[in-house]
């Protein structure tokens, strides 16, 4: 079968819901019988594009094909058997799940960087206390604005791999960014030996802490987020025109 039509097929079988593994499987299986079928076609002295032609009528009409797959409906992926599980309740899960677990990595962190201290012949100190709020208010800026934009951008493209609908890709993107900007990890050491403190705060929580950073945090990474989309479309759009151009 020629490529346009294999492409035609994983296509058609990737919005029909099929997951991509085994559409890549399916598709691979196909290529293969049908460059057997066109070697076994030219052993008779038949030319390559007849060779062709005889194998793809031989291997089967492309609906038959498709037909065969969509048949099986275990073979359809769970994002698109559960959307609403994937792009509702999972961008809730997994901002749960990196906060949850920036916390213990944190508090791991600061339980096992005593030796640091001892080896440069450091004790608490305000000094010391002022490096170790700024390390780790780094290290809670990183997970509490990068998190949700790296989540935003596994949710497009797990959506956009399996050809999801783009308003089920807009919801998830969208609720990852919003609920991500209401959350925040808060580290602060004032100097004396077990007087860190660590908080995790919600401003969706009473008594709503930083309520209105949250909305321009969740603003920000609506704004992000919708950026890169915007460009990234533009550029597949500019390739699609200098393609259909050349």
């Amino acid at each position: 079968m020629p490529q346009p039509c294999f492409d035609r097929l994983s296509e058609r079988l990737l919005v029909a819901g099929i997951a991509p593994r085994h559409v890549r499987r399916y598709v691979r299986e196909l290529s293969d019988h049908f460059d057997d079928l066109v070697r076994e076609e030219k052993t008779d002295g038949t030319g390559r594009e007849l060779a062709e032609t005889r194998a793809l009528s031989r291997l089967g009409h492309e609906n038959d094909l498709a037909d065969a797959m969509l048949a099986r409906p275990e073979l359809r992926s769970l994002t698109s058997r559960f959307p609403w599980a994937v792009f509702g309740l999972g961008p809730i899960a997994l901002l749960a799940l990196s906060v949850i677990g920036g916390i213990f990595l944190e508090i791991w962190i600061i339980n096992h960087t005593g030796f640091v201290w001892a080896w440069f012949h450091m004790q608490p100190s305000p000094a010391t206390a002022r490096v170790a709020t700024k390390v780790y208010t780094a290290y809670n800026t990183l997970v509490v604005f990068g998190g949700p934009l790296l989540f935003a951008w596994l949710l497009h493209w797990i959506g956009a791999r399996q050809r999801m609908p783009r308003a089920w890709i807009i919801t998830g993107v969208a609720i990852v960014c919003v609920v991500g900007g209401f959350q925040n990890l808060i580290f602060y050491d004032t100097g004396c030996r077990g007087c860190g403190h660590l908080l995790m705060q919600s401003a969706f929580l009473p008594p709503f802490p930083h309520f209105a950073e949250g909305v321009a945090r969740a603003a920000m990474n609506l704004a992000i987020a919708g950026g890169v989309w915007w460009l990234s479309v533009r550029r597949k759009a500019s390739a699609a025109m200098e393609l259909h151009t050349a």
